[in-house]
């Protein structure tokens, strides 16, 4: 009984022992590969190593579980020892760096693919590149940083003035990112190779200023501007009826321009305004029980309907009036909105309307916000 034991044990350590050997082996020609500076074979070798190892880990998995399965805990202890003789020893910080080493002297394609996949093969890889920008002047200072990680050889779009709420009366307008700080080497928002070591880009400020309006299609940039200087305000024109030019705004500083305003005066370095406009969809009048189209004589229905802002302002204090043609009275729905932001939607509920007579009937609904601008829709109710 003892020889017997002895010999299934001689057996479990075999193959534990062959799994650790088939892995250390493989990493051994890892290493061999790095010193002899050849980046291809030492990933290849580093791959199969992977590979030998999720599958012996896997099969010692599977015995684990089955032996469990069956109550058999000494098999189940020899599949855990076997679980743990796969194991591979991950790369180093400094195999990963004589890696990259090799990697950055290949060319082209095959460079940023060996570099993304030492990104996703060892912890010590991570590039980044770091967005550094300051400025000072009489009274402020400011400086600040962001790091973001990147994929090596992709691409990356830099920041550019909407990406960084600056105030641009102290720091001007952000024209571009240099290597070194005060020269421009990317513009703004332009798309780069992403880089394979750590990279720190600097802000560059310009004065100027920008009146950017994407609703008309209006870009104006003044340039050799300085603080005191009347600049001209350019002219937009609406897409449709159903928008409202609401004037200018520097969102960075709060300064406003009137829609009516044909010039500004420059405040300190430089500014970005942007065009404001107003706009409200009224849309979507449903029922709350019934049919639009087959709303009972003298029933009292419920209905709801959607004010959109399809603008770049906030709506505020929106008044809504409800009103029907004879024999359609409007009961309820008569209110105030107390905003709807740019872009958003909200639903109106509370409207109740009669019917007193069959036949189609028209609802119109208008909506004016606090400044006095106005929009309309007419929706038909069918009364049976």
């Amino acid at each position: 009984m003892k020889k017997v034991l002895a010999v299934m044990l001689s057996v479990m350590l075999s193959a534990s022992m062959l799994m650790a050997a088939d892995t250390a082996s493989l990493r051994n020609d890892f290493t061999d590969a790095l010193a002899s500076g050849d980046a291809a074979a030492a990933i290849e070798s580093y791959e199969e190593m992977i590979e030998a190892s999720q599958k012996a880990y896997q099969k010692a998995q599977r015995s684990y579980e089955k032996a469990l399965d069956a109550g058999n805990m000494r098999k189940a202890s020899e599949a855990r020892s076997d679980m743990r003789a796969s194991l591979y020893q991950g790369m180093t910080e400094e195999e990963t760096n004589e890696l990259l080493s090799l990697i950055i002297a290949e060319d082209g394609d095959r460079k940023a693919e060996d570099a993304q996949w030492l990104r996703l093969h060892s912890r010590y890889y991570s590039p980044s590149i770091t967005y550094s920008w300051s400025t000072s002047g009489e009274g402020y200072s400011f400086s600040y940083t962001s790091s973001q990680t990147v994929m090596p050889g992709g691409e990356i779009t830099l920041p550019d003035a909407d990406d960084i709420r600056v105030n641009t009366a102290a720091a001007g307008v952000l024209t571009g990112w240099g290597v070194v700080p005060g020269e421009v080497t990317y513009q703004a928002g332009e798309t780069i190779e992403a880089p394979y070591t750590d990279q720190t880009l600097y802000a560059v400020w310009e004065t100027r200023v920008d009146f950017i309006d994407p609703m008309s299609g209006t870009e104006s940039t003044v340039t050799d501007a300085v603080s005191g200087d009347t600049i001209a305000v350019p002219a937009v024109n609406p897409s449709d009826d159903s928008m409202v030019f609401a004037g200018w705004v520097d969102r960075t500083t709060g300064e406003y321009i009137a829609p009516d305003d044909t010039e500004v005066v420059l405040e300190g370095n430089g500014a970005i305004f942007e065009a404001l406009w107003k706009n409200a969809g009224i849309s979507d009048l449903e029922p709350r029980h019934y049919d639009a189209a087959a709303i009972p004589v003298n029933t009292q229905a419920d209905l709801t309907f959607t004010i959109t802002n399809g603008g770049t302002e906030d709506l505020r204090s929106l008044d809504i009036e409800c009103t029907g043609d004879e024999g359609l009275t409007v009961l309820r729905g008569n209110g105030t909105i107390r905003s709807v932001d740019a872009g958003d939607s909200v639903t109106v509920q509370g409207i109740r309307i009669v019917g007193t007579a069959a036949g189609d009937h028209v609802l119109s609904i208008t909506a004016t916000d606090r400044d006095g601008d106005a929009w309309s829709a007419d929706f038909t109710v069918t009364i049976v």
